[in-house]
């Protein structure tokens, strides 16, 4: 699907490159290069006119974009594992293992949510997807069976209709047993897989709560005011607390309880039925992974006190 955006440049923007800055609002595979080959034809205007890439951004400006899709090979149905939490005509609601990317991209056409559901469904609807968790990221996820149906999830998406809470395990303590994290998040311009606190970034807003002080560590609920990319990651580690087994925000200090992965699950979601309007609750249970770790937390915490 073609994406287009319009924007009015506000104090967080203005006095940057055009061509940086766009990189904040692209989608997440776009590159540098690509943004500035858009600008140059015209895909990307500034006040309904082209400019150069260098161009400096004024308070007031406006941009439009248009973000041509990538042309992805044919994705192929593969036999991989699902955990269905619920089905009708529009939606199917997963409880996604770890390991498992959401979406093909450029580099990565086996192995993704979709392919499972394209094998799952045997070819009776495509899989649109919603909104998207990391590889490593396990929990309940909703996706579409067609495009009328993705664009009605997605729009509750953008209007925080939806309730999202998620249970992390991050290294410490955080300072408050309740918190919450108001700090903007853009996507790092030399490191495009990274994103950061930047000033200029989007606002991103993460609510969380101690469930467990384990001194070393801690397990979390959080919920997400807003959705930006790796934003539970990203808060946590700029409170001082990153998740544990978190190989691009997190320290190597949590090795030593063996986390194969990042210990985030998304355990609840609420949406508004595409169709039916009804107020929907789907919850997933703690993977066998995050609950050893679990355990670890807690003997360790036995051990320190004896």
């Amino acid at each position: 699907m073609v994406e287009s955006l319009k924007l009015t440049v506000t104090n967080r923007e203005a006095r940057n490159r055009l061509d940086l800055a766009m990189l904040e609002f692209a989608p997440s595979n776009t590159s540098r290069t690509v943004v500035q080959n858009l600008i140059k034809t015209g895909n990307i205007k500034v006040n309904s006119k082209c400019v150069k890439p260098s161009y400096k951004l004024k308070i007031g400006d406006v941009i439009e974009a248009v973000f041509p899709p990538p042309e992805i090979p044919q994705v192929l149905p593969e036999k991989i594992p699902l955990d269905v939490i619920y089905e009708d005509d529009s939606i199917v609601v997963i409880n996604k293992q770890p390991g498992l990317v959401t979406h093909p991209t450029l580099k990565k056409i086996t192995g993704t949510l979709v392919n499972a559901l394209l094998w799952y469904s045997n070819g009776k609807y495509f899989p649109y997807i919603v909104h998207r968790l990391d590889k490593d990221t396990s929990g309940v996820i909703v996706v579409a069976k067609n495009p009328d149906v993705q664009r009605i999830l997605s729009a509750q998406f953008k209007a925080r209709q939806t309730h999202k809470m998620y249970f992390t395990l991050v290294e410490g303590v955080p300072p408050q047993a309740t918190g919450e994290i108001l700090a903007p998040i853009g996507r790092n311009p030399q490191v495009r897989t990274r994103m950061d606190v930047l000033k200029w970034g989007r606002q991103a807003h993460t609510v969380y709560k101690v469930m467990k002080d384990f001194k070393t560590a801690s397990l979390l609920s959080v919920t997400i005011m807003t959705g930006r990319t790796h934003q539970i990651r990203v808060h946590m580690s700029y409170l001082g607390n990153p998740v544990l087994g978190d190989k691009i925000y997190g320290k190597k200090s949590s090795a030593f309880l063996n986390c194969e992965r990042q210990m985030l699950h998304s355990s609840v979601l609420e949406i508004y039925h595409p169709i039916t309007g009804e107020r929907m609750r789907f919850v997933a249970p703690l993977p066998e992974d995050f609950k050893k770790v679990i355990i670890g937390l807690h003997d360790l915490e036995v051990k320190n006190v004896k």
